[in-house]
Formats: structure tokens, sequence, C-alpha cells
């Protein structure tokens, strides 16, 4: 058996990039929970005050407490019921809108990055990126009202047609940090 070094099984005996320069970052958006939808703080008072209110049907059942084997089984059909309503509409808004529950639970965690190449969606634990965008597929940006500290909603102009696009042909965020900068990075190329 002939041993052969490994280089020598390839056509070539290496690979050259044909593009030296290296990819620059010009716009860097860490995750965190101004990240989350604008509208997920009003989704949150809303579930707040449902689980106020569960909270007293379940006190006004089990208060006083039950002394019979007859309010026992009251105060538990009851409890039973509450949790399986509960459990039903919790199941029925994740059967019915996977994507958004998803989308909520992963904003905090979405760092954005536009380089001079693409636009990079990751998450930490993710290997690849969670949505990449190449230049070719861009034509700028657009800003929105930002507040005193520069943060505020924008958006990303894709040609027409492209499939990442909503029905504007643009990508939308809510709250950016630096949204002039974001939107800048996108002008410059």
């Amino acid at each position: 058996m002939e041993i052969v070094p490994p280089d020598a099984t390839l056509p070539i005996p290496y690979v050259r990039r044909l593009n030296r320069i290296a990819e620059q970052t010009v716009y860097l958006a860490r995750p965190g929970l101004r990240a989350l939808p604008s509208g997920a703080g009003a989704v949150a008072v809303g579930v707040a005050f449902q689980a106020f209110t569960l909270t007293l049907l379940l006190w006004a059942v089990w208060w006083p407490a039950p002394i019979s084997t007859g309010d026992y089984v009251f105060a538990i059909g009851c409890s039973s019921v509450f949790a399986v309503l509960v459990i039903g509409v919790f199941l029925l808004l994740l059967r019915k809108y996977p994507g958004f529950l998803i989308a909520i639970l992963r904003a905090p965690f979405i760092s954005l990055r536009v380089t001079d190449r693409r636009i990079l969606w990751t998450l930490p634990w993710m290997k690849g990126p969670l949505m990449e965008i190449g230049r070719e597929r861009i034509l700028g940006g657009i800003l929105g009202d930002i507040d005193r500290h520069g943060n505020g909603p924008a958006a990303v102009v894709l040609v027409p047609g492209d499939p990442s696009a909503d029905i504007d042909g643009n990508i939308h965020f809510d709250r950016l940090p630096n949204a002039a900068a974001f939107v800048a990075a996108l002008r410059n190329w």
C-alpha cells in the first residue's frame, strides 16, 4: 500500500480567494429587550390582565378553603376547566400563528449587522445566519422619526419582486439603535 500525501490527490495544490479584501462591518445592532416589536408591550399588558382575572377566579373558587368532599370536587373541577381553557387558547394561538410567537421569542437575541457586502441577521446559538441579503438586492434605506437617543424605525428598500420584501418592497424595523447610521450604511453602498 502506498501512502500518498493529501495534496497530491487534489487537482490544484491550494485555492485562492478571488476577492482578498476582508468584509467590513459598517453597522451593528446588538440584541436586547428593545428589539421586541412595538406591539409586544400591549400584548403583555393584555396577558397580564387575563392572568389577574384568572387569579381572582381561582381565589373565588378556593376561598374559603373547601371543607366537604363536594366542595373539593367543585373546586378541583372549576380549576381543571380553567386550566383546559387557558391551555386550549394558548395552543390555538400557537397553532394559528406559530411564526409570530417564534419571532417575538427570538427578537431580543437577533443581532443585525450591515457589512460592505450584505445584511446579516444572526442568533448566538446558530452557526449560520438567520437571514442574509446581498448588496445586489438592496436599493437603499428609509429613516422614520427618531427619538432623542437616535433610536427609531427604519426600512430596507429591496429590488422589485424580492421574496424577502413585504407588499411595499421593504423590510421594516420598529426600533433600531442609531437608525440614522443604519440608513447611512445602506446608502453608502
